[in-house]
């Protein structure tokens, strides 16, 4: 029994030490997406995108809000003139004013919802492409987005500029970073 404790314990120093051998050879990036999707040339054009045509659905939903305004106020200044035939022909028009307007306004938040998944994902097709480039010029085994909880990292590991500028076809190539402390494994963010 005794000798199977030991054994158990000689693996688990062993297994230890191991372990730190590899994290001591692991090369850790950290990366910023949501700044690369923000201030690429990429990103921006498609926000661009995306803001002409939300004013083009905003226009046309802002005039069908205003035809339902309309003939709203024509009920309203009318109510007592009218007859019930003829008050009710206006009360329906106003009613399906109001249904067509809630449609557009639904289907322009889908369209929009759908048109800025589209695009991020070509944006983030880029970046990827421009990722690799950079993990295979600096062999690194393991890049972090910032936002999925990175609480402190050194400033060094960050490869976000240089992705940026690939992306922006500023950079040609992914210049050999200098030469960055490479990191334990249990690091942090900022």
């Amino acid at each position: 029994m005794r000798k199977a404790g030991i054994i158990l314990v000689a693996a688990a120093i062993m297994a230890g030490f191991a372990g730190t051998s590899i994290a001591e050879g692991l090369r850790v990036a950290v990366i910023d997406i949501n700044k690369i999707l923000n201030e690429s040339d990429a990103g921006k054009a498609a926000k661009k995108k995306m803001e002409a045509r939300y004013e083009e659905l905003k226009k046309k939903i802002d005039v069908t809000q205003e035809e339902a305004r309309k003939i709203k106020e024509g009920i309203d200044k009318q109510k007592v003139m009218l007859g019930k035939e003829k008050l009710k022909e206006k009360e329906d028009a106003l009613q399906a004013k109001i249904n067509e307007l809630r449609q557009m306004t639904q289907e322009g938040e889908r369209e929009m919802q759908t048109r800025q998944g589209e695009l991020t994902r070509e944006v983030l097709k880029s970046v990827e492409a421009k990722v690799d480039v950079v993990v295979k010029a600096d062999k690194i085994n393991l890049v972090i987005e910032k936002s999925a909880g990175v609480v402190h990292y050194d400033e060094s590991m960050d490869i976000t500029n240089r992705v940026l500028a690939l992306v922006n076809g500023n950079g040609k190539a992914a210049p050999e970073k200098k030469a960055a402390p490479e990191k334990k494994g249990g690091g942090g963010g900022k």
